[in-house]
């Protein structure tokens, strides 16, 4: 996915860095009553200043992304259908849940996080979430879990023994 949306933006990094930006948030644009693309959050309109000031490039930048993305159908369908996903994974242990962060030694690597989540399952803990990061978007990427309980140390050299996982964090 990346490669292809990318590829799209190669000439300018800048655009890339905004493109990278709006799909690891889940920005979405729709077209206003003129015909002019907008960014939205969940609804809420994002100003082209605001997206530039977070990632430190010219508004005219973004500007220019968004006439890129509505230039290409294939984009702007892509980008029509994003949307944000709340990550409990920070907030959920301060009101007595679990969160586990997974490190891979490959994020590429199939069957990590199935292994992972047939380990809880087996100690009939249910998982509320799964966030995994894309390797493309992200240099380290991991995956965060979060369940109903606190999971008990004793399973973290099961999973810790799951191809794949390179380390686990008990957050």
């Amino acid at each position: 996915m990346w490669d292809q949306i990318s590829g799209k933006f190669i000439r300018n990094p800048s655009q890339q860095k905004v493109v990278k930006k709006m799909i690891s948030i889940g920005l979405n644009v729709e077209m206003d009553m003129d015909r002019k693309l907008r960014i939205y959050c969940d609804g809420i309109e994002i100003k082209p200043n605001s997206i530039a000031e977070a990632i430190s490039v010219d508004r005219r930048v973004v500007v220019e992304t968004l006439r890129k993305i509505s230039e290409d159908s294939t984009l702007l369908e892509f980008f029509q259908n994003l949307r944000p996903v709340c990550n409990l994974g920070m907030a959920s242990s301060k009101v007595g849940m679990g969160v586990i962060e997974i490190l891979p030694d490959s994020a590429s690597r199939s069957g990590i996080i199935a292994g992972v989540a047939d380990i809880i399952a087996r100690e009939k803990i249910s998982i509320r979430q799964v966030i995994g990061d894309d390797p493309d978007l992200v240099e380290d990427p991991k995956a965060i879990i979060v369940t109903d309980v606190p999971v008990p140390p004793g399973m973290l050299a099961r999973i810790k023994s799951v191809p794949g996982v390179k380390a686990v964090v008990i957050l």
